[in-house]
């Protein structure tokens, strides 16, 4: 992501940590199963800790423990501990490792989990899989492909996420504009459509903007022309190269800084560089932003009633998202791999699964559940359905090698903050960057 606020940036930071840059949240001890005597469990002194990665939000960090919990209930011989990311999660994961300190569960996003991958940090899970018969059939396809590399099972899915657009009510009544579709086939709501209610709903004098939307997302619309930019970097072979000098790639960019140049419907590029629209939605001053259901800070709202709508389309393309993911692998070198293999497979069954995205901050590998009512009608925003709804259209950017992408994201983020206006020669200059970084890597690698 080249610029912005992503969901990263706006996880709140835990307070304690130790030097390894984790710390360790014990769960409660596991209730004793039905029948049992108390003197029946084992001593806390004999149970099997199992450490597990979770990120740093507050309230991803209680969900955690709750389905930890939940796993201890039916496993009393075992304590998970979840250890809380500080940082990056893929830095604070292999200081860990390098520090001789590995857990045995790895917390994996699709912006490193092939890297992690391909240094073998990642225990392959096929023979797990074989032996137990795992049905991936209720699992969201792309979901559970996503875990594929190099043809080998490294992770198994947990939760993934897909952008819609958030916007204001108060603004939109305040405007007498009707609020826009919940229908993800409606295709009245596209990029025309989108232009035009943002107008109605800007009023500079107010520093008030129709939508705002920062750079970060503009991948969900380049998947709407089925448009990368490389040719594959999930698995890099001689062939991968780069595709981002293409006209449908130039076309969404144009599109983007319209809203801001031309139809002066977004906060200019200075102004998005002071504040973000993240917080500029938060504060009321932006009507509709393009997120994903995974930070449920939009819940500590006050000041307006806000839903959802689906991203709109080029009337010349289709519907489409990128499908964020959260994943769940066993570190290649750990001693616990049997047990932590259980854990994995525990996470992708309903209950778990219910009990994450009732904290309004992720939608479900396991398909179901984003069809049960505990989804559906977990307000706000009302129409969760929009984000079950676009699953169908969602597809992995498989942004993965960041360094790939370093100097070419210097390159766009020099049009992003308007030094540059030349699209065309930027998108050459990062194509030709993006190539010589992969070439420099089979140099090293293949």
């Amino acid at each position: 992501m080249s610029e912005g606020i992503s969901r990263r940036a706006f996880l709140k930071m835990a307070a304690v940590t130790t030097a390894a840059g984790t710390f360790l949240v014990a769960c409660q001890p596991a209730a004793t199963s039905t029948g049992s005597a108390p003197g029946d469990a084992a001593p806390a002194s004999a149970k099997t800790d199992l450490r597990v990665v979770s990120g740093q939000d507050v309230t991803e960090i209680e969900v955690r423990k709750k389905i930890g919990e939940m796993f201890e209930t039916t496993n009393p011989d075992v304590n998970i501990e979840i250890d809380v990311i500080a940082g990056a999660r893929p830095d604070s994961q292999l200081t860990m490792i390098a520090g001789g300190n590995p857990p045995d569960v790895l917390y994996l996003n699709d912006f490193f989990q092939y890297t992690f991958a391909n240094k073998g940090l990642l225990l392959t899970l096929d023979d797990y899989i074989s032996r137990d018969q795992f049905d991936f059939a209720p699992y969201m396809k792309e979901a559970v492909e996503a875990n594929l590399y190099k043809t080998k099972m490294v992770a198994m899915p947990f939760e993934v996420s897909v952008a819609g657009v958030v916007y204001n009510k108060k603004l939109f009544d305040e405007a007498g504009v009707p609020y826009p579709t919940a229908d993800v086939t409606d295709k009245s709501w596209n990029w025309d459509s989108l232009v035009e209610t943002a107008k109605a709903l800007t009023d500079e004098s107010k520093n008030q903007y129709g939508f705002g939307m920062d750079s970060w997302m503009i991948p969900n619309w380049h998947l709407a022309y089925d448009q990368r930019y490389i040719s594959n970097n999930k698995e890099i072979t001689p062939e991968t190269h780069a595709t981002i000098n293409a006209e449908p790639t130039a076309k969404v960019i144009k599109y983007w800084l319209d809203l801001r140049n031309v139809h002066k419907v977004s906060p200019t590029a200075a102004m998005s560089q002071e504040v973000s629209g993240f917080d500029r939605f938060m504060s009321g001053k932006v009507a509709m932003y393009p997120y994903g259901r995974w930070l449920n800070t939009f819940r500590t709202i006050e000041d307006f009633e806000w839903d959802v709508t689906p991203l709109p389309a080029p009337s010349d393309g289709h519907m489409a998202s990128v499908m964020y993911i959260l994943n769940y692998g066993v570190y290649a070198k750990s001693a616990k791999a049997d047990l932590a293999w259980e854990f994995l497979k525990f996470l992708t069954t309903k209950e778990p699964q219910i009990a994450n995205v009732t904290t309004g901050m992720a939608v479900a590998a396991l398909e179901e559940v984003n069809r049960s009512p505990e989804f559906l009608n977990n307000a706000p925003p009302v129409h969760n359905k929009v984000y079950a709804d676009t699953l169908p259209y969602a597809k992995l950017w498989d942004n993965n090698e960041a360094g790939f992408m370093s100097y070419a994201d210097q390159i766009l983020g020099q049009l992003y903050s308007g030094e540059r206006t030349d699209i065309e020669a930027v998108l050459q200059e990062a194509s030709d960057g993006i190539d010589r970084a992969l070439t420099e890597w089979r140099a090293d690698n293949l």
